[in-house]
């Protein structure tokens, strides 16, 4: 039988007018008028009597409802007076399938996340520890990237609450390139993640538009009690949905950039694609692609380009073609 959301919702129904110590022995028509009053459209009797079966019978549900119908009381009721499908057991396929998802859940516990999660997640593992018992017998299977606890981290609440509720900040921020301390006002948008380090994004007053900000050069956030600024809606989706990484090149338009891989950095692009807008616009018969990205140039995607310099060649647009060819040429010169 397959579960449907709406199906499981009338089990529901069914379970509590049938557990209803108030109003007990509830009739086939008290069913059916339940069912249609929460779920706002009409059912038949044929439908309500496949719920009942399903309930008592169906082994993947595992509900094994006792429920009796006296004919003296013209209605339903459970042979368990203390029965409710809301108290059932697990059965051995729920075990296994909670098993996976808990061990899924622990490797999010930690520094990652703050205080309050954690705690939520502690308490929903210790809640079904006694109906899912350690395996001793099997080693850890699943291992997520946890890194160590990141500078800036502590201040997540701070930013995710400030995002919510959409209150302007103010922070002290110190830039690594410029390696000074500077006072800023942002009214925040979005707190994002990538590899493995937070960032906040938002509008500034002192940059007068939507800048970027790791959590990790973050000094003492306050909250004002000012007007919050919105930008517009299409600015902020093309600052988020267009850039491949959190730092898009100041002044730079979302443009075509093409660029020529080999084909052991090829397939990876295929199998683990850079960025949604991603387009493979020629392959060659040795394997070698050329490839485009609908994008507003970053700071990260240069340092792709870099990184991966012995593997692919930039051919457009030209301005950064000769860009990461200066930087890989002053890295050179670093190395000599």
């Amino acid at each position: 039988m397959s579960l449907t959301k709406e199906a499981y919702i009338r089990y529901k129904i069914i379970d509590a007018c049938i557990s209803n110590s108030q109003e007990p022995y509830p009739t086939m028509d008290y069913l059916i008028d339940a069912c249609q009053e929460k779920l706002g459209h009409e059912f038949n009797k044929s439908t309500i009597q496949k719920d009942i079966k399903a309930m008592k019978y169906d082994e993947l549900l595992g509900f094994n409802a006792p429920i009796k119908f006296s004919k003296s009381n013209n209605g339903y009721y459970y042979s368990d007076p203390k029965y409710s499908i809301n108290k059932i057991p697990l059965n051995t396929t729920d075990i296994e399938a909670i098993n996976s998802a808990l061990e899924l859940i622990a490797e999010f516990k930690g520094t990652r996340l703050n205080e309050n999660i954690n705690h939520a997640l502690e308490k929903v593992l210790t809640e079904f520890k006694e109906y899912v018992p350690k395996n001793s017998s099997q080693g850890k299977i699943i291992q997520t990237d946890a890194p160590p606890s990141h500078k800036g981290f502590e201040h997540f609440e701070f930013f995710y609450n400030a995002t919510s509720q959409k209150i302007p900040v103010c922070f002290v921020h110190y830039s690594y390139s410029k390696r000074k301390f500077n006072s800023v006002i942002v009214h925040p948008y979005m707190l994002k993640e990538f590899q493995n380090h937070w960032y906040v994004v938002g509008y500034s007053e002192n940059h007068n538009q939507l800048r970027t900000f790791g959590l990790d050069r973050i000094y003492e956030p306050l909250l004002l009690k000012k007007d919050f600024i919105e930008a517009p809606t299409a600015q902020k989706v093309e600052y988020f949905k267009y850039v491949y990484g959190v730092y898009p090149i100041p002044k730079q338009k979302r443009q075509e950039i093409i660029f020529m891989v080999k084909p052991i950095l090829g397939d990876y692009l295929l199998a683990h694609p850079l960025h949604e807008t991603q387009h493979i616009k020629k392959k060659e018969s040795n394997g070698t692609l050329i490839i485009s990205l609908d994008l507003i140039p970053s700071k990260e995607l240069i340092n792709y380009f870099l990184s991966n310099a012995n593997l692919l060649k930039v051919l457009e647009p030209k301005w950064m073609q000769k860009e990461v060819t200066n930087l890989h040429l002053s890295a050179a010169r670093n190395e000599k």
